[in-house]
């Protein structure tokens, strides 16, 4: 009965820590670390890019910029595999930071067009965007990540 009774706490042992039983088995913390790396290294680079002070054609300049930093962020942050426990979450933040690129990469068109609505409607796409992945960033524990530093005053 005794040695039953040991195996039991053994196999309940066992399935608690596959289970994730302390909450860190998966290696969030880890991950999290990781990421937190990748945007200590990018954030600090996008956000001493200043805006143009009064030229729109400047944007060209500066959207090419800002888009290079965010894309080999993003580039870098596609190659950590998240945890389970925040795979889609992830996968939504970083989605949003891949859209940012695409939304620098058109205030960098509109620039180099003389577009100065596009790049208003650029940059305020970019704003909206940030809203939404700063939070999260710091709702996944991303505390190197928000904010997302990038200019965009006119």
């Amino acid at each position: 009965m005794r040695a039953t009774l040991a195996a039991l706490a053994a196999c309940f042992a066992l399935a608690s820590s596959a289970c994730g039983g302390n909450g860190d088995d998966d290696g969030e913390a880890e991950f999290v670390a990781q990421v937190n790396a990748v945007c200590a290294d990018y954030g600090p680079k996008l956000a001493l890019i200043p805006p143009p002070a009064e030229d729109p054609d400047e944007w060209a300049a500066i959207g090419a910029d800002m888009a290079d930093l965010l894309e080999a962020s993003v580039n870098e942050l596609r190659l950590l595999e998240p945890p389970g426990s925040l795979d889609d979450e992830y996968g939504d933040w970083l989605a949003l930071r891949s859209d940012m690129t695409t939304a620098m990469r058109d205030v960098q068109t509109a620039g180099g067009s003389h577009d100065e609505a596009g790049i208003g409607a650029g940059l305020q796409r970019i704003e909206t965007l940030m809203a939404e992945a700063d939070p999260l960033a710091e709702e996944l524990g991303f505390a190197e990540c928000s904010p997302t530093g990038v200019t965009t005053a006119r």
